[in-house]
């Protein structure tokens, strides 16, 4: 929480929420963040202040940090109760994409830095300045973006169940997560390919796939083509840990390698609820 101190006289706090709101543009859209303003101490209350601020995402790695200038709708009357308060930005399409790519899946942590003047207790001292952290859970960021028609997102919740197999699978969907964040990706894809173990192993993957992989596709059945589904995911990400000679050695892994991967993975897992 932000404190803005106005000498012994009285403060004003400003709390940023976890939520956001995107309205479409022509490749430039507005990025709305809202905040509560509360006011504590011998203030004159309606007393109207200004806000105004920048938004950084100092947290995203890589060197843009800068996202826009934050300009609230208007002014707010101080009140001894939380009252709402709500700034916005632009983002361009561009921008979007490129905090898309830092981000990783994980929840966005931004700052704001924040200027607030008071325009009628002239009295004190009328401007002071803060910074704001600004946490946005991933759930929260991924459905505006859905709704602003940049993107999609598809987030697969793993059972962490008693059955030991899957629960290791499960954690080493996690740890894979993290590895696409720190640009691990080909031991993501390690992970992913381990995570397809008690898969293999539940489905009978392997013999399914044995007498399968000789008929033509249009004859194989529904468990079979699920079979040749996993079998196939299953040696594309054993190149990763794998540096075979003449192959698998020569293998290159982005990062829209591995968010397919660990993506796979973990839908075929979570699919084994429905199974058993």
């Amino acid at each position: 929480m932000a404190n803005f101190s106005y000498g012994s006289a009285y403060n004003v706090n400003i709390q940023a929420q976890e939520r956001v709101n995107f309205s479409m543009g022509w490749d430039v859209h507005r990025l709305a963040l809202t905040f509560e303003v509360t006011a504590h101490g011998n203030y004159t209350e309606d007393a109207p202040f200004l806000v105004s601020g920048r938004l950084w995402a100092f947290d995203v790695p890589g060197p843009a940090n800068w996202i826009g200038v934050l300009a609230p709708a208007g002014p707010v009357a101080l009140k001894p109760f939380a009252t709402t308060l709500t700034m916005e930005t632009t983002v361009t399409g561009d921008l979007l994409r490129g905090l898309e790519k830092a981000r990783a899946g994980a929840d966005f942590n931004l700052t704001a830095e924040l200027t607030a003047a008071g325009l009628a207790e002239t009295k004190h001292w009328p401007t002071t300045s803060a910074q704001e952290p600004v946490r946005i859970p991933h759930a929260a960021w991924s459905d505006a973006i859905t709704q602003l028609d940049a993107g999609a997102f598809v987030d697969v919740l793993v059972p962490v169940t008693e059955v030991k197999a899957r629960a290791t699978a499960a954690r080493r969907v996690r740890e894979a997560k993290t590895a696409i964040r720190d640009g691990r990706y080909e031991h993501a894809v390690s992970l992913a390919r381990a995570a397809l173990d008690p898969v293999r192993e539940t489905c009978n993957t392997q013999n399914v796939y044995n007498r399968a992989v000789n008929k033509k596709a249009s004859e194989r059945d529904q468990e079979e083509r699920w079979a040749m589904l996993t079998q196939s995911a299953f040696g594309l990400f054993s190149g990763a840990p794998h540096d075979d000679t003449g192959t698998t050695e020569r293998f290159t892994w982005t990062r829209a390698d591995a968010i397919a991967a660990v993506a796979t993975a973990a839908s075929l897992l979570a699919r084994l609820e429905d199974l058993l």
